[in-house]
């Protein structure tokens, strides 16, 4: 008997899981789907720690392409840059790096197996996320060993880095995801601070806000909403290694002033709950792709209905 799709969040932003979407084949595993995008032409790459680290598909679930079996170490965020090129973080090597859709590396920032001395603020120590000024500029933030936010020129020279760490204006707790909105504001998510910080283009705190429980990363949709995955556990030392689990893992839809749109999350692993949210894509019809890290180690869609 087919399951029945689980009907989550509320009001504008409605959705319905589509269980069994995306089957893989057999021996293949969902294993920590730690990064989703999603390009121009609705193919989605979801960038995990199994054998097969980036995995390809279309909106139905048709597996695409497989690449980057022999380049990744641990995999973090994944991004479409301009032209569709696509951008990884590997927290294991500590390098960003760009790629053609079809898997062809067109650059590299930071040396790999290289990392920057712990709170140096200097590029990279296991740098999180990527995203992209209206200028082509990149923005990295630096991450499980820094709490840094880097500005680079499209072509990788380094243009300056704010942030230190500390819980006041400006500094971070684990910058674990970067976001810029159409003005050119950019959205840090400050994960073990629990709130979103917003910057200038080059860097001057200009806000923060909270109603956010470890933020993963953040979003911004071409309807203006602001989609934040939230991890919801507490961890050791060991990134690793949780320690407590508590039920707020899920995805929150805000505005840019982070007001509530909408959201859902819960703690089983029926399809349509999410039990450790860390990614999310958004195709051309308003589609949601969530992936899941640790015990949920999985990659859902959510059609907007």
């Amino acid at each position: 008997m087919a399951t029945k799709p689980l009907r989550v969040s509320y009001g504008e932003y409605t959705y319905e899981n589509v269980p069994g979407w995306a089957p893989l084949p057999s021996g293949w595993e969902w294993n920590h789907v730690v990064g989703v995008c999603v390009d121009s032409q609705d193919r989605i790459f979801a960038y995990n720690r199994s054998e097969h680290p980036m995995i390809v598909l279309d909106k139905d679930g048709t597996i695409l392409a497989t690449w980057g079996e022999d380049s990744f170490s641990s995999a973090h965020h994944v991004q479409v840059g301009p032209a569709d090129s696509i951008w990884t973080t590997d927290i294991g090597d500590h390098t960003v790096r760009k790629w053609s859709a079809e898997g062809e590396q067109l650059m590299m920032l930071g040396t790999p197996n290289e990392p920057a001395p712990e709170q140096s603020g200097e590029p990279f120590n296991k740098p999180t996320d990527i995203a992209f000024g209206l200028n082509g500029s990149i923005y990295i933030s630096d991450g499980y060993g820094n709490s840094r936010i880097h500005h680079y020129t499209p072509e990788g020279k380094l243009i300056g880095s704010w942030g230190e760490r500390g819980t006041g204006p400006g500094q971070f707790m684990l910058p674990h995801g970067v976001e810029v909105d159409p003005s050119g504001l950019v959205y840090v998510a400050d994960r073990e601070n629990n709130r979103i910080q917003i910057f200038t283009s080059s860097g001057q705190y200009v806000s923060e806000w909270k109603g956010v429980h470890k933020p993963n990363e953040i979003l911004h949709g071409k309807d203006g909403a602001m989609y934040v995955t939230e991890l919801g556990m507490r961890q050791g030392a060991d990134p690793d290694e949780v320690t407590v689990v508590t039920p707020h893992s899920g995805v929150k839809i805000m505005t840019k002033n982070g007001q509530w749109l909408g959201g859902w999350g819960a703690d089983t692993h029926t399809a349509g709950d999410i039990v450790a949210a860390h990614a999310v894509g958004i195709d051309s019809e308003g589609s949601l792709y969530v992936g899941e890290t640790l015990d949920g180690a999985r990659l859902q869609k959510f059609i907007r209905v």
